[in-house]
């Protein structure tokens, strides 16, 4: 069987582009339960895991019950109240232990003292090393990336701009980045990583995560230094899968106010060719980075405008992103609105032409307020180049299955040492197919 880094190797060589969502952790069996009226403490570990992120079936908490999820130093701690919610992952808890309490009121006013508080059916931890895919980047040559605290002073606009960037952990294992889009709490990722209401519902949308100094070594690590969680599920209004994004409106928790972060606005007209750009992201799922420069110092800039990347007629560019870097954000430099919407990995990277989201929004009555500055191009007969589109994917390899009784990967065509859980989590990515019983 080949092992992970060959995989990884294989991969390179079969994909030249590919959809970036970074999978970081997968789900692990639990049952836990506790009656209305009785306290109850679990610890739930994992070894060596970066993150816990508990998934219950339900909670049906009494009026004054309180279910608390800690880290075991107390510094970070999620509280619940109340009834009615079901199938959701928790806030995760970076480390790899947290504790699980219910503390029940004093008196139960009524409720029935058998009834069920909760019901936990699993968790999801993080792989120790990140993601099982970490070498399957899209780094151009060297990494140019920066932490967005290297820019804070240096170039405060794209480090305001920057504050309107959300990492989004989407049910308990995937992540992806995403970004305010107007004036009205609306966010927008890419459609292969929030494709429907389902997944929508269980996403949590994360801003300020960024590490306070330049040289802070965490800034290089997988959900490295936490922000806000300013929403646990979003509204779902509109996808498009031909051109690859997702529009939502963020169900904020609480308290939460967005102000502080701003939002971006897209230019109607789109991109130009040779305009410079930068991309605000969360690549592998890092507190937020920047890429603005090439390996030579030179700035990024739209080197192709009609490419046929992961979809159809995008724009191409050599700034450095990594998986978890879908959804993000590509900004010209000129004037700092959003111009492409990145979603393609290889090099060259692909992204979206803004202006196409733009009118499809505006065409059906979603784009949200102050969304989108200046006026839309006119309208040309140059053809867009044509695509040919691939078949329907087969659930069945042709040949693997006969000899392979784990995970088969048809780039390869070779058996490898996946898990049931992990082989269907790539399966859309990369056609894997699990051939166990």
């Amino acid at each position: 069987m080949l092992s992970l880094h060959q995989l990884a190797t294989l991969v390179c060589l079969a994909a030249v582009t590919s959809a970036q969502v970074t999978v970081v952790g997968s789900d692990r069996s639990l049952d836990l339960s506790a009656p209305s009226n009785q306290a109850f403490s679990h610890i739930v570990h994992q070894p060596d895991a970066t993150y816990i992120a508990p998934h219950f079936d339900f909670l049906n908490l009494p009026p004054g019950g309180i279910l608390e999820f800690t880290s075991l130093d107390g510094s970070q701690k999620v509280s619940y109240t109340g009834a009615g919610r079901s199938n959701f992952y928790t806030e995760y808890i970076t480390g790899d232990a947290a504790v699980i309490s219910y503390f029940p009121p004093e008196t139960l006013n009524g409720t029935d003292s058998s009834s069920v508080a909760f019901k936990l059916d699993r968790f999801a931890s993080g792989f120790p090393n990140g993601s099982p895919a970490d070498v399957i980047e899209t780094i151009c040559g060297n990494d140019d990336t920066k932490a967005i605290a290297c820019v804070k002073n240096s170039d405060a606009t794209k480090y305001r701009k920057a504050q309107a960037v959300a990492q989004l952990f989407i049910g308990g294992s995937s992540l992806c980045t995403g970004w305010l889009f107007g004036s009205e709490g609306h966010l927008i990722t890419n459609n292969h990583c929030i494709g429907d209401a389902a997944a929508a519902a269980n996403t949590q949308f994360e801003f300020g995560a960024e590490c306070k100094t330049c040289d802070d070594p965490n800034n290089t690590k997988s959900l490295g230094c936490p922000g806000e969680t300013v929403a646990t599920s979003a509204s779902f209004i509109h996808t498009s899968t031909e051109l690859d994004y997702t529009l939502v409106k963020l169900n904020l928790k609480s308290g939460v106010d967005l102000t502080k972060y701003g939002y971006l606005q897209a230019r109607a007209s789109g991109p130009e060719l040779n305009e410079p750009i930068y991309i605000a992201q969360h690549p592998g799922g890092k507190p937020t980075r920047i890429a603005t420069v090439l390996d030579n110092g030179s700035s990024g800039t739209i080197e192709t405008f009609s490419i046929n990347s992961c979809s159809s007629d995008e724009v191409g560019y050599s700034l450095d992103t990594e998986g978890g870097s879908s959804g993000s954000p590509v900004l010209s430099v000129n004037d700092n609105v959003v111009v492409a919407l990145h979603n393609c990995g290889g090099c060259s990277n692909g992204a979206i032409k803004i202006d196409k989201v733009v009118a499809e929004l505006k065409s059906l009555g979603f784009l949200p307020a102050n969304a989108a500055v200046g006026s839309p191009k006119p309208t040309t007969t140059q053809p867009v180049p044509a695509t040919t589109k691939p078949g329907p994917k087969t659930t069945k390899p042709s040949n693997g299955c006969n000899t392979c009784n784990s995970c088969y990967y048809p780039g390869a065509n070779a058996c490898v040492a996946y898990s049931r859980k992990d082989c269907e989590n790539y399966a859309a990515t990369y056609g894997m197919t699990w051939c166990g019983k």
